[in-house]
C-alpha cells in the first residue's frame, strides 16, 4: 500500500472513532436532562459532522483544523473541572477525549517537514 493509501485508511479510523464517540454521546444523553445531557447532545452532533466533514475533504490542512476544534474543545473543558462539581467528571472524560482525538489527527498530518525521498 501507498503512503497516501495508508494515510487515507488512517484518517478513515480515525473519522470512524470520532463518529463512534459521537453516537455514543447521543445515545448515552438520550432520556436524560440537565447540563451534562445538554452538553452530551451538543458534542455528540458536533462530532458526527466534524467526522463527516473530515472525512470529505481528506487534506491535511482539514486534518490541521480539526486538530485545532479538538484542542480549542479540550481546553474548554478545563474551566468545567476547575469550577463545576455538577459537570467535573464529563468535562474531564471530555478533557481525555479532546487530547486523544488532537494526537491523533496531529500524527495523520505529521510536522510538516519532508522526509527524504527513499530510493
Amino acid at each position: 500500500m501507498s503512503r497516501r493509501g495508508d494515510r487515507r485508511q488512517r484518517a478513515r479510523w480515525v473519522e470512524g472513532l470520532r463518529a463512534g464517540i459521537g453516537i455514543a454521546h447521543l445515545v448515552a444523553s438520550r432520556g436524560s436532562t440537565g447540563r451534562v445531557a445538554v452538553f452530551g447532545r451538543v458534542l455528540g452532533a458536533r462530532q458526527l459532522v466534524q467526522a463527516a466533514l473530515l472525512a470529505r475533504a481528506a487534506s491535511p490542512e482539514a486534518h490541521v483544523l480539526g486538530a485545532a476544534v479538538d484542542a480549542t474543545h479540550g481546553v474548554s473543558m478545563v474551566p468545567l473541572i476547575a469550577l463545576d462539581r455538577q459537570t467535573r467528571g464529563f468535562a474531564a472524560r471530555q478533557l481525555v477525549v479532546a487530547v486523544v482525538l488532537t494526537a491523533l489527527e496531529v500524527g495523520l498530518v505529521g510536522t510538516g517537514r519532508r522526509r527524504p525521498r527513499r530510493r
